[in-house]
């Protein structure tokens, strides 16, 4: 279907055939984790990356039309054989999938990446692909529009920590400040959510429900502030990235069970062109800071709370405090893995393994404490 003709063995590109379905099915069991893996099938229009005779590569390409009637595309399930990394089969794919979507008359394209996978994101910035933040959203497709394409990228799952990379006209960016006000306001609402499927907002009064809302600013404020600074003695810029697709994971949450699941987003390096494994050694030490920043936060409001003898007020700003404080570190250090790694426990883990032990030890501490 489609070849690069290079001094490298040739690399080719074309449909799955049917008797190739066990072999890509394999290829995702290699790429992917296991519990990622078992949610995948590949389905009739799945393009594969053959080298030398062997299929070395596949992708997921899907057309859709949006309620304004414009055709899209959508890249799901980009994989490459281990041996096979960094040798242009990943970019090869990209591009084979775009000239699918010409074929199919889809004016724009997208994809959902995690936000330190730099091996896939790289591959899309460098072929015209950027973020596209929640405001762009919003004033490119209107509600209706963002919703719809959501569900089409099944962005209303656990996409925690996940962007939505376009290739589209350039529009206006989102503000990070901005951004950082609207994903705490939205985190705060998720919280009352959990109060009121717990039965316990009902019987706060108005001043405990504000110190319950500052209290997630000041924890969500310390944090980031932790690694900014951090970033910046190290000569690293950041910038503040909302996790805008983790909110209905959150309040189904809240809904569901009557918990908080925070999510603070994240400040990630400028540019949409960097490597994680180069920049870990910086990244490490920022994400350390940033864990750091919310067990500071949890232990500090546990002490305030045993020998403060705070009246009633203070002490219940105190309490959501401590338990605002629990539930991030739970997922910030202790849960590494899975849905939750765009949290700074998985930069630790990957930087140093003995500075994630010691976070571990801290966070687990907090639960064994009595207030």
């Amino acid at each position: 279907m489609h070849e690069e003709a290079t001094n490298q063995p040739v690399i080719s590109v074309h449909h799955m055939r049917a008797e190739e379905t066990g072999a890509v099915r394999s290829l995702a069991g290699q790429a992917f984790s296991r519990l990622e893996s078992a949610f995948f099938s590949p389905p009739p229009q799945t393009l594969v990356a053959e080298r030398n005779g062997r299929l070395v590569g596949a992708i997921v390409p899907k057309v859709f039309v949006l309620p304004d009637k414009r055709r899209c595309g959508a890249i799901f399930w980009l994989m490459t054989a281990p041996e096979a990394r960094g040798k242009g089969v990943g970019g090869r794919l990209v591009e084979a999938t775009l000239e699918y979507f010409e074929e199919h008359d889809c004016r724009e394209a997208f994809a959902c990446v995690e936000g330190y996978n730099t091996s896939s994101s790289n591959l899309f910035a460098t072929r015209g692909f950027t973020i596209l933040s929640p405001g762009e959203q919003l004033r490119h497709y209107g509600l209706l529009g963002t919703f719809a394409l959501w569900i089409r990228t099944f962005r209303l799952g656990a996409d925690v920590g996940h962007f939505l990379w376009a290739r589209l006209e350039p529009t206006r960016q989102d503000h990070p400040g901005l951004q950082w006000c609207a994903g705490t306001c939205l985190s705060v609402l998720v919280l009352l959510l959990a109060g009121w499927r717990g039965g316990w907002v009902e019987r706060l009064e108005p001043a405990t429900v504000l110190g319950a809302a500052l209290v997630i600013v000041a924890l969500f404020g310390m944090r980031e502030a932790a690694m900014r600074l951090a970033a910046r003695s190290q000569g690293l810029l950041v910038q503040y990235r909302v996790w805008e697709a983790a909110y209905p994971l959150s309040a189904g949450v809240a809904l569901m069970l009557g918990l908080f699941l925070p999510t603070p987003g994240s400040v990630y390096p400028r540019g949409g062109i960097w490597r994680y494994r180069n920049l870990l050694p910086k990244l490490g030490p920022s994400a350390f800071a940033g864990a750091l920043a919310v067990l500071v936060f949890a232990w500090v409001t546990w002490g305030l709370l045993r020998f403060g003898g705070f009246p009633e007020e203070i002490a219940s700003w105190l309490r959501f405090g401590h338990v605002t404080g629990q539930m991030l570190a739970l997922f910030e250090v202790l849960l590494p893995f899975s849905i939750f790694v765009s949290f700074n426990g998985r930069r630790v883990w990957d930087w140093s393994r003995p500075a994630w032990a010691l976070l571990a030890a801290t966070t687990v501490g907090l639960f064994l404490t009595r207030g």
